[in-house]
């Protein structure tokens, strides 16, 4: 039923005119994406890490600036919500599981969002992962909309 919810959402911002620059899209992180035994934090900045690869967290940082896109790890909704909302900010494209999605691209509208399911191979909440490829796709449909 999430995936379908989130799949909807989806829909409803490809069918709208939602074109911008990269500097006005947010990728929005999960915490749990980083790796669970990463002794630096990076929930204050992403430009904290350290780049070691045992997560995808310095690839998507990589990918973001390569389009010029802001990135952020939000460690709950009110907190996505509230970054998400930033005036600056156009376009968002989300990863986190289909509950937090669900509840978050609801959250933004009328602001165009893409949500992307996380991957949970250790359950939820502890060192998931993302497909990097699903979030250039969405970055790159922003971009070319305009």
């Amino acid at each position: 039923m999430g995936k379908r919810i989130v799949g909807f959402w989806n829909l409803l911002t490809r069918l709208r005119p939602t074109g911008c620059r990269g500097e006005s899209i947010l990728i929005l992180l999960p915490s749990c994406l980083q790796n669970s035994e990463c002794r630096q934090k990076i929930t204050n900045s992403v430009e904290e890490c350290t780049g070691c690869g045992r997560c995808k967290t310095s690839a998507i940082i990589e990918l973001a600036r390569r389009y010029g896109c802001h990135v952020a790890v939000a460690t709950g909704g009110r907190l996505a919500m509230e970054l998400a909302k930033q005036d600056q900010i156009r376009a968002i494209v989300a990863v986190a599981c289909e509950k937090e999605l669900q509840q978050g691209l609801k959250g933004v509208f009328p602001k165009p969002a893409l949500g992307i399911i996380n991957i949970r191979p250790n359950g939820p909440c502890k060192d998931t992962d993302v497909n990097l490829e699903e979030i250039e796709k969405a970055i790159n449909y922003f971009i070319r909309k305009r």
